[in-house]
Formats: structure tokens, C-alpha cells, sequence
């Protein structure tokens, strides 16, 4: 389970970075391939003059722009409010991009994935069974959500395997 909470966040973190980019480019569906992307994209915003090279004042000053976003009342210090306020921006700005990928894959618009539709998002078929909680063929955005917040929380879902997503009675 905590694969799949990383995975699919990751998965949030590339979709708001890259709302218009093909699915297959987002890593391979393992937390590897995700965070392997996720690290290239961070490396060509901080490649400020695009050597392949960070240098020290690269680093620093990628560092320096982002603390200065983070620091609302602009006095120096980031507070724990100030972090809050940022992670409820990415989070919003993750669901939205979440919702409007969510609706990209559901080519037949009615509101639900099915295994054929969830293959464009390479998280949402390697899970799908886990995921559709009633068990009907189709997995809505309410089920992922309702996945993603028991997994955050620490808990099991359907009484399937943490580890592997799989139900302890096969």
C-alpha cells in the first residue's frame, strides 16, 4: 500500500507539472520510473543555463526563488502555516489536474474508468482491482479518492494485502 500512496502521488506531482503530457513519459508505473522523471524535471529547472551541469549558484538560487514563494509575509522565516498553505495549493492544484486527467481517460464520459479506458493512466491499471471497490468493471474518481485516503490514513482496503494489493483469501 505504501507503494501505491507514493506511486499514485507521484503521479499527482507529474500531472500538475505536466498536465499535457503523455501518459507513458510519467515513468513506467513503478515508483522508480516516477521519481527517475520526477528528478529529470527538477534537474532541467535548476540547469538554469542548460549545460547539463548544476552548479553550486544554480542549486542555491533555485532554492533561494522557491523559499521566496514559500515565504508569504516575506520576512525571512517559513512558518508551519506557510508550508500548510502550500501543501493545500499543491493539493488542490494536484486534484484539479487529477480530475481533468480523470476525465481525458473516460472516453465514453460516464463518470467511470474501465480497465480498458484506466490503461492511459498506467497507476490507475496496475491498481484497478483494488481500486474498484464494488467490484462493477469501472472505477470512479470517488473510489480512488476514497483508496488514496484509507491508504493515507494507514489502513487496509477490502481486506486486501498491503503489500501486494492482493485479497488474503486467493
Amino acid at each position: 500500500m505504501k507503494i501505491l500512496i507514493t506511486l499514485l502521488a507521484a503521479f499527482f506531482t507529474l500531472s500538475s507539472s505536466h498536465a499535457q503530457a503523455d501518459p507513458a513519459e510519467q515513468g513506467d508505473g513503478h515508483q522508480g520510473g516516477a521519481r527517475g522523471h520526477m528528478a529529470d524535471i527538477m534537474f532541467k529547472r535548476m540547469d538554469a543555463n542548460a549545460d547539463n551541469e548544476i552548479s553550486k549558484s544554480e542549486f542555491e538560487a533555485f532554492h533561494a526563488t522557491r523559499f521566496k514563494e514559500l515565504d508569504s509575509n516575506a520576512d525571512g522565516k517559513l512558518t508551519k502555516e506557510e508550508m500548510d498553505a502550500l501543501h493545500g495549493k499543491m493539493q488542490e492544484h494536484a486534484r484539479s489536474n487529477f480530475d481533468e486527467r480523470f476525465n481525458q481517460a473516460d472516453v465514453n464520459k460516464d463518470g467511470a474508468l474501465s480497465a480498458e479506458e484506466a490503461k492511459k493512466t498506467p497507476i490507475l491499471a496496475k491498481y484497478f482491482v483494488e481500486i474498484d471497490a464494488n467490484k462493477n468493471g469501472l472505477i470512479t474518481l470517488e473510489e480512488i479518492r476514497t483508496t488514496m485516503n484509507a491508504m493515507h490514513r494507514g489502513g487496509r482496503k477490502h481486506g486486501g494485502d498491503q503489500k501486494h494489493g492482493k485479497d488474503k483469501t486467493t
